[in-house]
C-alpha cells in the first residue's frame, strides 16, 4: 500500500468500538454503510471506505441473514 493510502487505524478502531457499543450504529451500518458514516461524522477516505465495505460483504457472507434480521428487529 502506497503511503497516501495508508489506512486511519484509529478510524477504523473508533469504528469497531462504536459498533460494539451502539446498536442503533450497528443497524445504520449494516443497511446504510456510506449514510451511517457520514451521519455519525466519519470522512473516510475511499481506501478506508473499501476496507469497511469488505469488511460488511464478509459478515454478509457468513452469517445467516434471516437470523441477523430477526435479532436486529426484535430489539427494535
Amino acid at each position: 500500500m502506497e503511503r497516501g493510502e495508508e489506512i486511519r487505524l484509529e478510524a477504523l478502531r473508533a469504528l469497531t468500538i462504536l459498533a460494539v457499543h451502539d446498536e442503533e450504529f450497528r443497524r445504520e451500518m449494516w443497511d446504510d454503510p456510506e449514510g451511517a458514516l457520514e451521519r455519525y461524522g466519519f470522512a473516510l477516505s475511499p481506501a478506508e471506505m473499501a476496507q469497511v465495505n469488505n469488511f460488511l460483504s464478509a459478515v454478509r457472507e457468513s452469517v445467516d441473514v434471516d437470523l441477523f434480521e430477526g435479532l436486529t428487529d426484535a430489539h427494535r
